[in-house]
């Protein structure tokens, strides 16, 4: 035994299944040595006994209807009823006679062939007592009976006794052989059985030898393994036989040392985004959480800037998610390239969203990293061969002025960087009232509920002149904060706020409501004006939009279209399947439908052709300067043809100038408005001014 363990596992393996391989052979050379004999005996059996006790059954059977024929002959008066009974007896001897010719064509022993002899002598006595007696009956049927009776009789019996010897001997040859084949397949079972199980025997004894001498070392293999699988790389090698095993034994051992290698590895792919290479969120925060815990020791400040990309979506949905990928991978080498600290950490936190980690810094410093950043992207990206303009939004917190610990300071980040993408403000520094810096801001929001309560908001309006007719039939509400304290408040102060907070919903109420109770009265009082109001993306998503302006409107009994509604480019853009579904329900109550700003959006034609607007207008960065700057004045006049050839009327905001409104009045724009024409008004001095008009 000790010698098989030191054999090599195939050498083992192939002794082993050699002797279990040579019984098998034997017992299959054996089966198929009996299975040939069976098969002799049994094509023996159907080619000659039982073929003979056929053809001897065969002749017995023609003998016995020969006989019943001849009885039926005596029942039949008439001789055409004889005629059919005479065909069947011939036919029957036919078979008679073939039977007996094949039986003593090759007789198989002398004993068979006497009885055949006999056969044929009872035959012949029988067929001529048949002839007679059939002879007699056409004659005298009455008088044929006494010679059947006397001769073919007993013939008949005659012929049927031997017959049925001959049944006799056939059946008991088949027997016989029957038996022979059925002992043979007994003895073949019998030493089928043996063989087998010899080679049963030998395969439990190898399989027990094997499992000795290969079975062991595996389990210690494994249990070698396992602690490899469960981190502890310190184990002991179990002993190393000299065979295959060894080997194994010898590779899982280079498989620990390259796991003690490669685990730095594995941990550091774990904490890097496989797209662009950059830290990814779990690593940024732990790397935050320990910047933050560091400056609270030390008493300095960390900041951390997070950054989403402004145009990557429509960027994914026209040039496809591959183009994205690679504009997220030239994102992080423009940043990568920006940061000047090895200190630094710049994270992608997934889909566009980046984040940066600056230690030591605080949030002015971070403003002039964002800024530096967002100069840096200011160069397109070329995709596919085509220049892409990449513009971002970055929110800047910084510890310990804005948060005590890492969520915070990342929940704030977030919310500033919000407030800068809707603001368009590029990067904005947390502050407790986003868009105002000072102290005194942190109180913003519940000034601004009580303004709607104590009625500080009012409602200018500036008018939008027809340019070919100079007539003034429409004008745009547009929303002031007169504050006891400060005084009138900038609209671009309150309303980002507003809308960050959600609080625009509120402001848009009330402007609804203001708007449709001064188009009530102006009716009153003879002068028919219709009212444009803004409507931003949180007005847009809101599901009871069209209930407020149903209920204002029946409220004044004002007609809906007397309203116009405005509403962004970049608020459709947010979520176009969305502002289509919005856009489709008001435009069923007859509210006239307006894009504001057009051009500075990035919309699809696609999409506009598909809402239900009736006006466009041009954002006023275009109309400003298209007196000295071609470019501008290119894509105003190419907007007008454009919204003029799907149906739209068109308004110009921004007219400053006689210049600019002449250029506007040749190129057919339909409305303008614009200081030229006249500066926002409130509700009592926009009436003086319809009247001056008037009697100019």
């Amino acid at each position: 035994m000790q010698v098989f363990g030191r054999l090599r596992i195939g050498l083992k393996l192939g002794l082993a299944f050699a002797v279990v391989l040579l019984l098998l052979t034997g017992v299959i050379a054996f089966g198929l040595v009996q299975v040939q004999r069976l098969e002799e005996s049994s094509d023996k059996l159907a080619a000659g006994t039982l073929r003979r006790a056929i053809l001897a059954h065969n002749a017995q059977n023609a003998a016995q209807a020969q006989a019943a024929r001849l009885n039926s002959l005596f029942l039949l008066d008439k001789q055409i009823a004889r005629i059919p009974v005479y065909v069947e007896i011939d036919r029957q001897n036919k078979i008679l006679t073939s039977a007996l010719e094949q039986l003593a064509s090759h007789p198989a022993d002398e004993h068979e062939r006497r009885l055949l002899d006999q056969v044929g002598q009872s035959r012949a006595r029988f067929t001529e007592a048949l002839n007679t007696t059939v002879d007699a009956v056409e004659l005298d049927l009455e008088g044929a009976r006494a010679p059947m009776l006397r001769q073919a009789l007993p013939a008949l019996e005659t012929l049927l006794g031997d017959t049925d010897a001959l049944v006799t001997l056939q059946a008991v040859r088949l027997d016989n052989q029957t038996a022979e084949i059925r002992a043979a397949e007994t003895a073949s079972k019998r030493w089928m059985l043996v063989l087998g199980l010899a080679a049963v025997s030998v395969g439990c004894l190898s399989a027990l030898a094997i499992t000795r001498s290969i079975v062991r070392p595996l389990v210690a293999a494994l249990s070698f393994a396992d602690g490899i699988a469960a981190g502890r790389l310190d184990g002991t090698l179990p002993a190393v036989p000299g065979d295959e095993i060894g080997h194994l034994i010898d590779g899982l051992e280079r498989m620990r040392s390259g796991i003690v290698e490669r685990e730095e590895r594995i941990t550091q792919l774990a904490y890097r985004d496989a797209l662009t290479d950059l830290p990814n969120r779990t690593l940024f925060s732990e790397r935050l959480h320990q910047a933050v815990a560091t400056a609270s020791r030390a008493g300095h400040a960390t900041s951390v800037l997070t950054m989403d990309l402004d145009r990557f979506k429509h960027v994914n949905d026209v040039l496809g998610h591959e183009s994205g990928d690679e504009l997220l991978r030239a994102v992080a080498s423009r940043l990568t390239k920006t940061m000047l600290r090895e200190s630094d950490t710049v994270a992608r936190l997934g889909g566009d969203e980046f984040a940066i980690l600056l230690p030591t810094q605080g949030s002015q410093d971070a403003l002039l990293v964002a800024e530096r950043i967002l100069r840096t992207l200011e160069t397109p990206i070329t995709l596919e061969g085509q220049p892409i303009d990449v513009g971002a939004s970055i929110g800047i917190a910084s510890f310990p002025e804005h948060g005590k610990d890492a969520s915070e300071l990342m929940s704030r980040a977030d919310a500033a960087m919000y407030l800068a993408k809707r603001t368009n403000s590029g990067a904005m520094i947390f502050c407790e009232a986003p868009g105002d810096s000072r102290r005194d801001s942190l109180s913003l929001l519940g000034e601004l509920r009580q303004a709607l309560e104590q009625n500080q908001l009012v409602l200018y309006f500036q008018p939008k002149v027809g340019l070919a007719s100079g007539l003034t039939q429409h004008v745009e509400a547009l929303v002031r904060w007169v504050h006891p304290e400060r005084g009138m408040v900038p609209p671009d102060r309150f309303i980002p706020f507003a809308e960050q907070t959600g609080y625009i919903k509120a402001i848009t109420r009330w402007v609804i409501e203001n708007a449709c109770m001064e188009i009530a009265r102006w009716e009153r009082s003879g002068l028919r004006v219709g009212v444009s109001i803004n409507i931003s993306a949180h007005d847009l998503t809101h599901q009871d939009l069209p209930g407020i302006f149903a209920a204002q409107l029946s409220r004044f009994a004002v007609a809906p279209e007397a309203l116009c509604l405005e509403i962004t480019e970049s608020a459709i853009m947010d979520d176009p399947r969305s502002a289509l579904a919005a856009l489709e329900r008001l435009h069923q109550m007859n509210l006239r439908l307006s894009i504001d700003d057009f051009g500075t959006g990035y919309s699809s034609l696609a999409y506009l052709k598909r809402l239900p607007v009736q006006e466009l207008k041009i954002d006023k960065s275009f109309v400003l300067n298209m007196a000295s700057d071609a470019d501008d004045a290119a894509i105003v006049r190419s907007t007008i043809d454009l919204a003029h050839n799907m149906g739209l009327k068109v308004v110009a905001e921004g007219i400053e100038t006689e210049q600019i409104w002449n250029l506007l009045r040749a190129w057919g724009c339909d409305y303008g408005q614009g200081y030229y024409v006249s500066r926002p008004l409130p509700a009592a001095d926009l009436e003086a001014w319809y009247q001056r008009q008037a009697a100019a």
